[in-house]
């Protein structure tokens, strides 16, 4: 069937002489359609009123720039290459049409449903969708510069690889979308809505983020580094290789995200909540290389805030609920297995006092259900107190139990006060060395060396300004304040000593130690599983190495500290805290960066 405007012009007589105008089949209707634009356009001024149903219908490939498709239903069309510039595509029903490398420069698909749409690498410059549902759209790929995208529909659209550079989507609803390797630079996203959006491998460091929805998303290898994100919810979402260095999380809420892989150098922390995180290893160096390993609840344990709870008393704190409150935390800790509590502060506030308990330690329990039965065991625990205002016979059994206690106990704490005033618990750096080959020197030999081994070592540990020095035979044993310390000693001492012809093995921990008085040596000294785990990792190494824990690489690391570290998984030879002989640590022999020059 062949159309022109001799036909057109018949018809239009037709028309106006009030004869009834055939309507065209689909076949009439692709065929003419397919003629152009201009004959296509005509037609469809003298039938205003006709509807055009041309759904599943196949124009791969067709020339129609300037054609007026303007309210026609195309659902499901295959329309994939074909040159729409300029079409007029108003109001039209594109919803699960094939549009896939199509030129629609200049088009007009404002209103247009695009629902379901394959756009994939489609050419939209100057396209107008204004209004248009753009509601799992495939936009694959697609250019979108020039574009204004704001007051889209694009929930569960898919913009994976899309361009969509200093593009202006604030308030934007992308709830569901897919976003995978798009360019977001320099994007606002200010209060836009990206709940289970896949934004895996997009650098979002140069967006706008404030107010942005991102809970229950996929960013896997997603960039947010130096992103102010604190205060954000990333709850339940995927972050696998996410780079947060410089990131500020402070007060960020990251319960149920996998971490696992994370960049976390220089990362704020404060105040976030961790709970339930996954996360099996992370790097805490500037390049994002180096990683430590995490058993499971392991970086939840070091990491998170505690958990805290309250007590409220609408008076200030008497003497009974200063006595009995230590049988208050007994009893919740027998309540919940495994936990340990503690008093971190009492305040008084306008009319009344708050008495703050902290989780030192869950015993493994859920921490959210955790917190919310504490308080109310707590709570429940406390009208126990407020009873005793009414028992004054107990209340002075009480206080006569107490001054039977103080009158005992009081002056002997007094005097070892005075005795031991270093006796207390520190967390400090801890140093353990031995002497290769010590046993099977002579004892004249013997005296010797040892004299020249600690003559050596005295002015290299007053250098780094090494506390409580303690040798005993061939081994040493020294505290540090900072974990740089420790490793600038240690690498100085295996210099020192090899130029002299000492071999030796050197283990490094950090942790609480207390300091106690040597009965053996006559001098202060230190105890505790930070020394012992030391001790253990000096026995694994070899001869000449320096073997360190994963928590000083940590905090060499944040601290910039010019090593690099060596994983070893090695089994414990001997039990220590509560590792058992034979189970495989992870630990790492440092190394000075100097020395790979």
């Amino acid at each position: 069937m062949n159309y022109s405007y001799e036909d057109d012009n018949i018809k239009k007589n037709d028309l106006e002489s009030g004869q009834e105008q055939p309507l065209l089949d689909r076949e009439d209707l692709v065929e003419l359609l397919s003629s152009g634009s201009v004959n296509w356009n005509e037609w469809r001024y003298q039938n205003p009123k006709a509807k055009i149903v041309l759904d599943g219908e196949d124009l791969r490939g067709l020339d129609l720039s300037d054609c007026d498709l303007s309210e026609v239903s195309l659902i499901g069309t295959n329309l994939s290459y074909s040159d729409l510039k300029n079409a007029i595509l108003i109001a039209a029903d594109l919803s699960q049409a094939n549009l896939c490398y199509c030129n629609l420069t200049n088009a007009k698909l404002i209103a247009a449903n695009l629902y379901q749409a394959n756009l994939a690498h489609a050419n939209v410059l100057h396209a107008n969708f204004l209004t248009a549902m753009c509601k799992q759209a495939d936009f694959s790929n697609v250019d979108f510069k020039d574009q204004d995208l704001r007051g889209q529909n694009l929930k569960e659209a898919n913009l994976s690889g899309a361009d969509l550079r200093r593009q202006n989507l604030e308030g934007i609803d992308l709830r569901g979308a897919r976003l995978i390797g798009a360019n977001l630079d320099e994007v606002n996203l200010i209060a836009a809505n990206l709940e289970s959006a896949n934004l895996s491998d997009v650098d979002l460091s140069s967006c706008e983020l404030n107010g942005a929805v991102l809970n229950n998303c996929v960013l896997n290898n997603c960039n947010l580094s130096r992103q102010d994100l604190s205060g954000f919810s990333f709850t339940n979402s995927h972050m696998k290789g996410v780079d947060l260095r410089e990131a500020n999380l402070s007060k960020a809420n990251l319960d149920g995200v996998d971490l696992s892989s994370a960049k976390l150098w220089q990362v704020q922390t404060k105040g976030w909540s961790i709970r339930g995180l996954i996360c099996t290893h992370a790097s805490w160096d500037q390049r994002g290389r180096e990683y430590t390993h995490y058993t499971r609840n392991q970086f939840e344990k070091l990491f998170a805030d505690k958990i805290s709870f309250q007590l409220y008393y609408q008076r200030m704190l008497s003497y009974q609920d200063l006595a009995t409150l230590p049988f208050l935390i007994e009893h919740m800790e027998a309540s919940f297995w495994g936990c340990k509590l503690r008093v971190r502060e009492i305040r008084n506030e306008p009319g009344d006092t708050v008495v703050v308990l902290v989780v030192e330690d869950t015993g493994g329990l859920n921490p959210s259900v955790l917190e919310s039965s504490l308080q109310q065991e707590a709570d429940k625990l406390q009208s126990i107190q407020i009873s005793l205002q009414s028992e004054r016979k107990l209340q002075s059994e009480i206080r006569e139990s107490m001054q039977a206690i103080k009158d005992r106990y009081w002056p002997k704490l007094l005097e070892l006060s005075e005795q031991d005033s270093d006796s207390k618990m520190r967390r400090m750096a801890v140093l353990f060395t031995d002497l290769k080959g010590f046993s099977n020197w002579e004892k004249e030999e013997r005296t010797e060396k040892l004299a020249l081994f600690r003559g050596l070592l005295k002015p290299v540990m007053k250098q780094w300004q090494a506390s409580y020095p303690n040798m005993e035979g061939d081994s040493l044993r020294a505290t540090f304040t900072t974990v740089s310390q420790a490793l600038g000693c240690a690498a100085m001492m295996q210099k020192v000593l090899h130029g002299a012809g000492f071999v030796v093995r050197i283990g490094l921990d950090i942790g609480d130690v207390k300091i106690t008085h040597n009965e053996i040596t006559e001098q202060l000294d230190i105890e505790g599983d930070a020394l012992n785990f030391a001790a253990r990792l000096e026995s694994m190494a070899e001869p000449g190495a320096v073997l360190v824990s994963e928590n000083v690489r940590h905090y060499a690391i944040q601290s910039d500290a010019p090593f690099i570290f060596k994983e070893q998984r090695l089994a414990l030879k001997k039990s220590v805290g509560d590792r058992q002989a034979g189970d495989i640590v992870v630990c790492f022999m440092a190394q000075p960066m100097s020395d790979l020059k």
